[in-house]
């Protein structure tokens, strides 16, 4: 059993951890980055390009999903977040982790309670575009609402097998970082739903036997945040109309007294029509939460009902025959 241990680390988010229990195992470690001056007396650290320049996050999170830097001649995979320090071997880990009728495992959330919590956690500490998540959040309650009422995974630590049932959910859930939100804990669900054997581990996520986490040194917390403002059509507007104020304001220098009186007052009304359109769409993200998170309770409810309708089929029968 050939034993492959990685991380991933672009855009200098985190310090890379050394990890002690290297030098007591046959594992081979490998940090894949983009900085050439990242050095490591544990790890072998492999330069390569990032998927997208201006998104680092995304092109780590491609390495980490997909291992596509790995070398094939490893039988089996253990990814571990670059804040993540392990305290046991990677042999120990996998031989108690990775049985033989599964091809992965991974641990439970332990401190969310349904994959809607995660989301939530999402937008409340604004680790992603609002509209972006959002568009997630209805897309799922529509196709597969069985998963926002899931126990969500912790993704800190992932351990696979080569296989092509493997390779086919990782990259199902690949597709969805990209598609989706970059936070892949909203996601990794649908991906393990298309029937790969999978065990899940119940631990704390933040300190366990096996490894403690997180283990930050010079982290970049800022580089993990979105904008305030979300994407998309509106705030779109909002940067045209805030570009056209500054036209006409480099222009009033040059018009006469009551011109200058007209832009102003032309003025004062673009500014007020930003206002009421950033409290428009405030307005509207809040009912789309709401209405979200109602569908999904309904939904769970339905289910509930549709599972008693034989059992009250028979009372209804035994009454009448009585």
């Amino acid at each position: 059993m050939s034993i492959c241990v990685y991380t991933s680390l672009f855009g200098q988010y985190d310090a890379l951890l050394d990890q002690p229990v290297a030098r007591d195992s046959d594992a081979v470690f490998i940090c894949f980055t983009d900085d050439p001056n990242l050095t490591s007396e544990t790890w072998d650290v492999r330069v390569v390009p990032p998927a997208f320049d201006q998104d680092p996050i995304r092109s780590a999170r491609l390495h980490k999903i997909l291992g596509q830097s790995v070398p094939d001649s490893f039988d089996i995979t253990l990814y571990i977040d670059a804040s993540v320090r392990l305290r046991v071997t990677p042999e120990e880990l996998v031989g108690e982790w990775l049985a033989d009728d599964v091809d992965m495992a991974l641990a439970t959330h332990s401190y969310r309670e349904t994959v809607v919590d995660e989301f939530d956690e999402v937008v409340r500490l604004n680790y992603d575009d609002r509209a972006r998540v959002y568009e997630q959040l209805t897309d799922y309650a529509q196709a597969d609402p069985g998963v926002l009422t899931s126990k969500p995974l912790w993704t800190g630590i992932l351990v696979r097998r080569r296989s092509h049932a493997v390779a086919a959910a990782m990259r199902t859930w690949a597709d969805h970082v990209l598609r989706y939100s970059r936070r892949d804990q909203l996601s990794i669900m649908v991906a393990l739903g298309a029937g790969i054997r999978y065990r899940t581990i119940e631990l704390d996520n933040f300190q366990s036997r096996y490894h403690e986490w997180p283990v930050i040194a010079g982290r970049r917390v800022s580089q993990g945040k979105s904008r305030d403002l979300p994407s998309g059509p509106l705030l779109a507007d909002l940067r045209r109309a805030k570009a056209h104020v500054s036209a006409l304001e480099r222009q009033i220098e040059e018009l006469h007294p009551e011109q200058v009186d007209k832009l102003r007052i032309e003025i004062s009304g673009l500014e007020a029509q930003i206002e009421q359109g950033t409290q428009e769409r405030a307005r509207i993200e809040r009912r789309l939460a709401d209405t979200t998170r109602h569908a999904v309770l309904l939904e769970e409810r339905l289910r509930r009902f549709e599972e008693h309708v034989p059992l009250l089929r028979r009372w209804a029968k035994r009454l009448r025959l009585r």
